[in-house]
């Protein structure tokens, strides 16, 4: 597998000035910093690695990176540890033994906290603090629409996530770049992607989500609803957020 990359100009109108513009704005990665990226297998995760890998090599930007894979089940993962070393970067893995019995209802939940746990641990053997997450603009806004309907509360996951008992940090520097974009670059490249589906994803409620924001374009005639929700919450109108109105009960 040869994934060399040559300087494209048209990278940088592609994908290179939204990601390094979420880098800068909510500072993702510093100077000589290691980062490393959560690398599921998927389209989303593959094509961050690519990115990263690309504005090392090409942007202002100086800085360590890494791939990390936590393994759930029994599957290979060569197709993995090939693209790393033909990016030339180190490759991680653990793995991870589920509980299958777990309720439907938390599953998806209790799934990903195990593994940012694992990951967590990971990094700190290797004196990592920065993880990358794959996340783009459509996750975003389907989460965005979740917390809306379903939880009743108002605003989506954060581009940069601290956490007070533990020094990783989490972030997503892909969160302007639309589902569609990422699935262009991937193909465009030539990426591959892990045999490894998870066999919940078709009862995954995302998808139902995933599904309203095609019709929500449709219905409105626009091409961008997901970045529309990312500038929203980027462009607050706090007069009239009511919680800020609320009085605490005596």
């Amino acid at each position: 597998m040869n994934m060399r990359q040559e300087f494209q100009k048209n990278y940088q109108k592609w994908f290179g000035k939204d990601v390094l513009r979420a880098i800068k704005r909510y500072g993702l990665i510093e100077q000589g910093e290691k980062v490393c990226v959560a690398l599921s297998g998927g389209k989303d995760s593959m094509t961050l690695l690519f990115i990263l890998q690309y504005l090392k090599q090409f942007s202002y930007l100086d800085f360590d990176l890494s791939a990390v894979h936590i393994k759930i089940g029994e599957y290979e993962t060569g197709v993995l540890r090939a693209i790393c070393e033909s990016f030339e970067i180190e490759y991680l893995e653990d793995r991870l033994l589920l509980e299958q019995r777990a309720p439907e209802k938390i599953r998806c939940y209790l799934c990903s906290r195990l593994k940012r746990g694992a990951i967590s641990n990971v990094l700190r053997q290797h004196e990592i603090q920065k993880v990358a997450y794959g996340h783009h603009a459509d996750d975003v806004a389907e989460t965005f629409l979740m917390n809306l309907i379903q939880n009743r509360k108002l605003g989506s996951f954060s581009p940069k996530v601290e956490y007070a008992n533990n020094p990783m940090i989490l972030i997503r520097p892909m969160i302007y770049l639309g589902e569609a974009t990422v699935q262009r670059i991937h193909q465009h490249i030539g990426l591959p992607v892990l045999d490894a589906p998870c066999p919940y994803a078709n009862d995954n409620i995302r998808r139902q989500y995933k599904q309203s924001i095609q019709q929500l374009n449709t219905i409105f005639r626009i091409k961008a609803f997901s970045k529309n929700v990312v500038a929203a919450l980027e462009n607050l109108d706090e007069t009239n957020i009511w919680s800020r109105l609320v009085k605490e009960l005596s």
